[in-house]
């Protein structure tokens, strides 16, 4: 049996084959990290959308909160409702539909809400939500959590490209507000301004 990477029982796999497979496992690998339960279809969109420019780096400064007890992802939704954003929807993630599994576990959110934005026209599924209807908030014990997944999730992003779309990420101390980057940064920067009076 030839032991030359791309060759199974002798016969070589196309180039174009190993690509598909290579981006399969990178897709799936961005949903299960980071991706707040997309489905098949909206990874479908996100591949489809690939025309999105890099990954926005417009996230605010994580600055220590003001006070220790942080307000819950529910609470902040409130918030950003009552600023004017135009969300239709929402589902609290718990740890029954959190498809990264990361809800409560050391280091990341403690509470967790995605929401839809009227002008993405894509309805939550409340047994998975995800951000591909306007994005999440993601609550953390403090403001260096926050940024970790923040980091973490741009990093991720960007090493995959535009298959993988993008997000705008906004910080007030150990709240991280993820928005979709099927809006244009003209939009996002309106969620900007109401993260930025969160904390």
């Amino acid at each position: 049996m030839d032991q030359r990477p791309g060759v199974a029982d002798g016969l070589p796999i196309p180039t174009s084959m190993r690509t598909t497979i290579i981006m399969t496992i990178a897709a799936a690998a961005l949903t299960a990290g980071c991706g707040g339960g997309d489905s098949a279809e909206a990874t479908a969109q996100a591949t489809e959308s690939s025309t999105s420019a890099a990954a926005p780096e417009s996230a605010t400064a994580a600055g220590p909160s003001t006070t220790d007890q942080a307000m819950d992802a529910a609470t902040a939704l409130a918030d950003l409702k009552d600023a004017g954003l135009p969300i239709a929807d929402s589902a609290v993630i718990t740890e029954t539909n959190d498809a990264n599994d990361l809800i409560g576990r050391p280091g990341q959110y403690v509470s967790k809400v995605a929401f839809a934005d009227s002008r993405v026209g894509v309805p939550i599924d409340p047994a998975e939500p995800g951000n591909e209807g306007g994005g999440s908030i993601e609550v953390f014990a403090d403001g260096a959590d926050a940024r970790v997944r923040s980091d973490y999730i741009q990093e991720t992003l960007e090493s995959l490209g535009p298959i993988a779309g993008t997000e705008y990420h906004y910080l007030a101390g150990p709240i991280l507000v993820r928005v979709t980057g099927e809006l244009p940064p003209s939009v996002a920067a309106e969620y900007e301004t109401a993260v930025a009076g969160l904390s």
